[in-house]
Parts: C-alpha cells; structure tokens; sequence
C-alpha cells in the first residue's frame, strides 16, 4: 500500500485512467475531506460511483491499488455521516453516480470548473448540502446546472475564478405526483420558486440576466425574504448585473430589506448587516427593529453595527466576523 502525507485520514482504493488516476473509494471519519490532486504524480481525473458513501461499491474484478493518505493519525474506518465538507480534486473531470450517497451531514462542496460529468442521483440524501463552492469562471461552462437538477433543497453557490466572483442563491422546491381524473394518472407538480431558477442557464453557462428576471416571480409569490437574501447577493457580487436588475435589487431591499436585518440581527452576521447597511435602504424604522432582535437575541457584534449606524454608543463586547 502507498502511503501519502495530506490534511486527512484517507484509505482510498484506485485504478488507473487513461489520463490520470482514478479514486474508486475513498474511506474516511473526517468531517472536512480534502480529495488529493494527485497520486504517484498523476492527476485524479475521476471519482467512482458510491466513492464516499455509505454503501461501498462492489470492485470486484477491477484492477485497484490502496493509498493510504495520513496526517499522522489512526488508519480510518469509513463513517459517511461523518462527512460535513468534501474538497475535490484541482483537476478532477468525472464525479459518479450516488458517490455522496447517505452522506446525510454533508453541507459543503467545492470543486472546479475542470468537472464536466456529474452522474445521476450523486446527491441523493444529502438534505443538509446548502454550499457549493465553485472554483471557475461564471461566464464559462460548468456542472452547476447538474448539481442544481440532483438537489432540490436551498443552495448558497459561490463562483470564485480570479477575482471574479458571483454569489447566487437557488431556492428549495419540491415536486408531487397529484392524482387526476380517470383513476390511475397522475400529473407531476412542481411548488417553489427554485425550480425556475435552475432553468437559468445555456449550454451549461450561467445567464445572469436570465435569473436576475426571476426576482419579480418570488415578489409575485409573496417569497419576500428569499427574495431579499437573493438582492443583496447580487449586490454583493454583481457578475452580469445589469443597471435595471441592480435597480430590481435596490427597491426590493427598500421595500423587504427590513425582514433581512432582523434576520442577520438574530443570527449575529454583523458582515452581511454591514453590508445591507452601506446600500442606504433600510429605513430608521428597519434599523431600530433589528436593534430590538439583536438585543433579545444577545448578538453583541450585530448590534454594535447598527447602533453605530443609528448614531448610538455601541455596548462592549467581542466582536465576530461573518460572512454574508
């Protein structure tokens, strides 16, 4: 068996590819997994069906070889639920299907944009997934349309390629088969916004004024809060924001922005408080509820940021940092 230094505990079985290595199983109890670039000097350029989850695939009859990556600690015995936040490959092209199967904790994912094929039913039972962070050019083709088809829960996607980035979210949805008249046919039922958003791309590239248009559905809908959280991202991040959408933005904030800041209030996420502040749509009415949330909710730093913005003596304590 290789052995390999790296940030985790690691027993992975592989198999060679025409162009690289390729991770059939990886065995773990960490909670953050960080997948190696590579392995003998070759690039992982692919991880297997059922790779990480809770039920091991049957490699019968497959030429593998084990790696064990170490950090000095004891050999793993793998436990799926373990996992909260796996890091692929630099390099990796192929992800398999149900690799996360029943990896019922994992909450984050980051890849690059080098991953093209994103098989079927990955994610399946992976309910507290709310992170992705990809690492590619938004303008560029990717697999976050896959991604987005196999999981049908809220996802915060953080595109970061040089600088340029774009923070987007996708509401839930949900979809049921509702019974209609004769007996014994049924129509498929799509509830939530979130499935219109993850129609907003073309040939797999983002179209950023495609989902900016979707804003005035979750208005129309009544969705004001998710409809404020989606604003001030776009705000934040403004990648393909035209001046009518960041106008969109800033009247929905005007109008919803107060919700948002009572929300940040109770969660002490002083950063995107900061922030929602700075864009000058909060009325003194806004500011003052939030306040009355931080207070009640003991979040010191969040309402040391609004009462500064009020012109108020700010209470001691330790500050936090959060992102937005």
């Amino acid at each position: 068996m290789r052995t390999i230094e790296g940030e985790n505990e690691l027993l992975l079985t592989c198999a060679e590819a025409p162009d690289g290595v390729s991770i059939l199983r990886c065995e773990t109890r960490d909670d953050d997994v960080r997948l190696p670039d590579e392995i003998g000097g070759a690039p992982v350029v692919s991880l297997g069906g059922y790779a990480l989850s809770e039920r091991a695939p049957n490699l019968t009859g497959r030429g593998t070889f084990r790696v064990r990556v170490t950090c000095g600690g004891p050999e793993p015995v793998h436990d799926a639920n373990a996992i909260r936040s796996v890091t692929l490959p630099a390099r990796l092209q192929t992800v398999g299907g149900h690799t996360f199967y029943n990896c019922r904790r994992l909450e984050t994912l980051v890849l690059t944009g080098s991953v093209r094929d994103f098989g079927g039913d990955t994610l399946m039972n992976c309910h507290a997934l709310h992170h992705i962070r990809l690492r590619a050019d938004p303008a560029q083709p990717t697999c976050l349309r896959k991604i987005l088809g196999e999981h049908m829960g809220e996802l915060d996607v953080v595109f970061d390629h040089h600088g340029i980035q774009a923070r987007l979210l996708f509401p839930a949805y949900s979809e049921v088969l509702e019974p209609v008249t004769p007996a014994h046919i049924f129509q498929r039922r799509i509830h939530g916004a979130g499935y219109g958003y993850r129609e907003c791309f073309e040939a797999g590239v983002f179209q950023p004024h495609q989902y900016d248009r979707a804003l005035a559905g979750l208005l129309a809908r009544h969705d004001f809060i998710d409809a404020a959280r989606i604003a001030v991202r776009r705000l934040a991040a403004p990648f393909g924001l035209s001046d009518i959408a960041r106008s969109a933005c800033l009247d929905c904030l005007r109008a919803y922005g107060g919700g948002l800041a009572r929300a940040c209030a109770a969660e002490g996420e002083s950063a995107a408080l900061s922030f929602l502040l700075s864009l000058g749509v909060l009325s003194a009415q806004d500011v003052a509820a939030a306040c009355d949330t931080a207070r009640e909710k003991g979040q010191t730093a969040a309402l040391s940021v609004l009462l500064a913005a009020a012109g108020q003596d700010a209470p001691k304590g330790r500050a936090k940092s959060f992102d937005l």
